[in-house]
């Protein structure tokens, strides 16, 4: 019993360490997968210009850092867009206010993300209307007073009922709904089904009171011609803002190419991360498994001699501790691919439920490097004190009390 209750203490610093692997690998693989999907939601052939706080670099920009310094930085326009759309390659686009606002019908009141854009966000977002229609253009120019629900906001601002021509109030304006966009879920850790559109001019003039915005997107023709319109846009953009110090821009432009690398490299730094952990937790289980070896051969002194004195050699004693070592470590690696898949399960079962949908990746590739890096740690930590066994005297180990 005691011998059983050391074993299972020293397998489980070996589950551990082979759970977190597992863990790495899978949920590594799937967040991959959902932060290139949402990136692609863009387009791949987008490029975004939002505002950047002069001086700051460019790592740093946008909204946040705007924030942190106190600052808002009210220089880029919806007119700054439509200027871009003189560029060769560019196909068109759209600018955005984001805020949060009270909106109350006659049958809910509370507050929502308000997504204002110009009248070309369904076409270049890749998002589409469930029933009803989007704003046009010529309704933001006039600044109407309509809005598109999110599919969860028209269920709770207007339960069982079909929400086409009723009312909201967001401020102190009353907007009519024309729309209801389809279920998207969520992207970049947004419910876009929580939200309600309005005409960009609306939320500006009507709303907000305000004439700037934080970013528009761009679609250019191809993937391939994104970089060269960035190029083009910054220089434009310098034009139009009178800048000629580059430490002095108050945006910053970017590709989908170059958000998807830079994605890349948090994630591939946050992979980093846990596999050290993990190997930090394999050695830990490791000194675990020699500490248990030592004590094992110590309380096992009398069975070696014995097994000596009728015929056994050193190797078959190294032999039979380095199994028993091999064998610990294994039990603790399938028991640790068990766990560290049941642990990634059930993580994408609770996103799920948070609306954001990872799937369940099974790594068979982490798997394998799990189960043989279980018996390589037996191996080492297993050789030396199968060694100090092997060397025991019979006659002094028979002697043993």
């Amino acid at each position: 019993m005691a011998n059983k209750g050391r074993s299972l203490l020293t397998t489980l610093g070996i589950v551990i360490g082979i759970a977190l692997v597992i863990i790495v690998f899978s949920l590594g693989n799937a967040t991959s997968a959902v932060v290139t999907a949402e990136v692609e939601s863009y387009g791949s052939n987008t490029v975004v210009v939002e505002v950047k706080t002069p001086g700051l670099s460019d790592m740093s920009a946008g909204n946040a850092t705007a924030m942190v310094e106190g600052v808002t930085i009210t220089t880029l326009k919806e007119e700054d867009m439509e200027a871009m759309f003189d560029i060769p390659g560019v196909t068109g686009g759209y600018a955005a206010v984001i805020g949060l606002e009270r909106v109350v019908s006659i049958y809910d009141d509370q507050s929502y993300m308000i997504q204002a854009t110009s009248a070309s966000f369904v076409e270049i977002d890749q998002s589409d209307v469930e029933y009803g229609r989007y704003f046009t253009e010529v309704e933001d120019k006039a600044l109407a007073r309509v809005a598109v629900l999110g599919a969860k906001t028209a269920e709770e601002l207007f339960p069982g009922i079909d929400p086409i021509g009723q009312s909201v109030r967001i401020g102190e304006i009353n907007l009519k709904i024309i729309g209801v966009m389809k279920e998207r879920g969520m992207v970049f850790f947004q419910d876009m089904d929580s939200q309600v559109y309005v005409p960009l001019n609306t939320m500006q003039k009507l709303i907000m009171g305000v004439d700037y915005v934080p970013y528009f997107i761009l679609q250019t023709s191809t993937e391939d011609i994104a970089f060269l319109v960035k190029d083009d846009v910054i220089e434009e953009l310098d034009k139009r803002h009178n800048i000629t110090n580059i430490d002095r821009r108050d945006f910053r432009v970017t590709t989908m190419s170059e958000a998807m690398e830079i994605m890349d490299s948090v994630t591939g730094a946050l992979s980093i991360l846990l596999i050290v952990l993990a190997a930090i937790s394999l050695i830990v289980g490791g000194v675990g498994v020699m500490n248990v070896m030592f004590v094992i051969v110590s309380e096992r002194t009398r069975e070696i001699g014995l097994r000596k004195a009728v015929g056994a050699s050193e190797k078959d004693i190294l032999y039979q501790f380095l199994t028993e070592a091999v064998m610990v470590t294994i039990v603790g690696g399938f028991l640790g691919v068990v766990s560290g898949l049941s642990a990634v399960y059930l993580f994408t079962v609770v996103a799920g439920l948070g609306g954001i949908a990872i799937d369940f990746v099974i790594p068979f590739g982490g798997i394998v490097i799990a189960l043989v890096a279980a018996a390589v740690e037996g191996l080492l930590f297993g050789v030396y004190p199968a060694k100090k066994a092997a060397s025991l005297n019979p006659i002094d180990s028979l002697r043993f009390e």
